[in-house]
């Protein structure tokens, strides 16, 4: 919204001097209902517009989508161990292999903005959707029923030893491995083990 404005001046207010704001913000943050005579409006576009004759500064873009293919990926660790496991249709993956494949984002403009912003961590290699990881070692991305296949087998398995969802979730990236529910599944596959 800065951009619609000729100069901007922030001030920082400490908490402790405003602390029906921090309140309000902290309620919010946590969607807690709000308390009476506080009324909560979610804003999704600027609602200031700039003054007539001002030229408007050009709109912030959706990068483009990758040219020649989707950007390389790194060494991948232990990525062949599930093999056996075919990919399947609906999968999380999809959006992303459509977008760094064909450069095609979703209709809504919020969802193609989500997914553009998120698919420069992710990779395509021999037409297994990867996710880069900072130190240049690459996961294959998995289904959540696969990943939890995988967790099972990690945790319950004939070397398995019933350790944290934490651990779990280590051992699986470990592995070579990668979905984006990775921690709460491990933390519901705790839970429900009797043994552990």
């Amino acid at each position: 919204m800065e951009k619609q404005f000729l100069g901007l001046e922030l001030q920082h207010v400490p908490r402790g001097t405003n602390k029906e704001a921090d309140d309000i913000a902290k309620r919010a943050s946590k969607r807690q209902l709000q308390e009476l005579g506080v009324f909560e409006e979610r804003l999704f576009k600027p609602l200031a517009a700039p003054p007539a004759g001002v030229p408007t500064p050009p709109q912030e873009e959706l990068p483009p989508p990758p040219t020649s293919g989707a950007p390389a990926c790194g060494p991948t660790s232990g990525a062949r161990l599930l093999l056996v496991l075919e990919p399947q249709e609906g999968c999380w993956t999809e959006e992303f292999k459509v977008y760094l494949l064909q450069g095609t984002l979703p209709e809504k403009e919020e969802d193609a903005e989500r997914g553009t912003r998120q698919a420069t961590t992710y990779c395509m290699q021999d037409d297994e959707l990867y996710r880069k990881r900072p130190n240049d070692v690459s996961l294959r991305c998995i289904s959540r029923e696969q990943g939890c296949e995988l967790l099972t087998d990690i945790q319950g398995g004939d070397c398995g030893h019933h350790s944290s969802s934490r651990t779990l979730v280590g051992k699986a990236f470990r592995s070579g491995f990668y979905w984006p529910t990775t921690l709460n599944n491990a933390t519901e596959l705790v839970r429900s083990c009797e043994a552990c």
